[in-house]
């Protein structure tokens, strides 16, 4: 059954994110792919396997302080833990460990809530319960 986005909670390290908007998490995975020269079959890879991985996580929330501002700066190492579901024994979570974040943005407008943009870089990604 589909989730409801406005029930999940997002957490950087064991505080929870207020103000959030939106939260994305991803996961990108280069490919190692050679062709060959000749063979039945030159207009194919003869080689393809899975190479690198990066696991990505955006932020968008309304501003409140600096201090993702000063994560950014000071190259802090956070875990970001998102519970699609919300809080509670069992339900389900995702962590992005080891997060640096590496961008900052602020957003202004005159008819609208000042809000600001993280977006970070993780080591590893892992699925589980609360």
């Amino acid at each position: 059954m589909p989730l409801l986005g406005r029930n999940a909670v997002i957490l950087k390290g064991a505080a929870e994110i207020g103000y959030c908007s939106s939260v994305t998490v991803s996961i990108d995975v280069d490919l190692v792919k050679e062709y060959a020269v000749g063979g039945a079959n030159p207009d194919k890879p003869a080689f393809l396997a899975s190479g690198n991985k990066s696991f990505k996580v955006s932020i968008d929330k309304m501003y409140v302080d600096g201090a993702h501002a000063t994560d950014v700066l000071n190259g802090t190492t956070l875990t970001i833990e998102v519970r699609p579901e919300g809080t509670g024994t069992g339900k389900p979570k995702i962590t992005v460990s080891n997060v640096i974040l590496n961008s900052w943005e602020l957003s202004i407008e005159q008819d609208g809530v000042i809000m600001e943009s993280v977006e970070g870089e993780g080591t590893s990604i892992a699925w589980g319960t609360q």
